[in-house]
């Protein structure tokens, strides 16, 4: 499992190619594809490090470790397929709004492409666990 500045770094540099895919688009649609892109680089270790965090009270990775719900978080936010259902869950709201009239044709693309960076982002997040084994939590 790779560190956090490591997923961050990715994250960055991800920013910075989607920054210049997205060159020609408003500087307010480059911001948001690559925020997207680098929270998802990050998302996964949320779901297991930071809920229990919080309720914990801790940022000690050593302790929330042993928290007994530290596996099944774990499990949940690193199986690529449980993303796949959250995103097509919100491409079904996005579309349902647009269908009503709730948001433009924009918005919805946006949605769409938003989406694609953090399923992209979140599986760059798991190979990269797969591949780099920590010297830290941090690196």
């Amino acid at each position: 499992m790779a560190g956090l500045l490591t997923h961050l770094s990715f994250g960055f540099a991800g920013f910075l190619i989607i920054w210049f895919i997205f060159y020609k688009s408003k500087p307010k649609s480059k911001i948001m594809y690559g925020s997207a892109f680098i929270i998802a680089n990050i998302l996964p270790d949320l779901v297991d490090f930071g809920v229990l965090g919080i309720e914990m009270g801790s940022l000690n990775p050593d302790k929330i470790m042993q928290n007994p719900l530290f596996d099944a978080f774990a499990l949940w936010g690193h199986t690529f397929s449980n993303w796949l259902i959250i995103a097509f869950v919100v491409m079904a709201i996005a579309l349902l709004l647009y269908e009503i009239g709730k948001i433009s044709k924009e918005s919805l693309a946006a949605a769409g492409i938003s989406t694609i960076l953090v399923l992209v982002g979140i599986s760059i997040h798991l190979r990269l666990d797969v591949l780099i084994q920590e010297k830290s939590y941090w690196i």
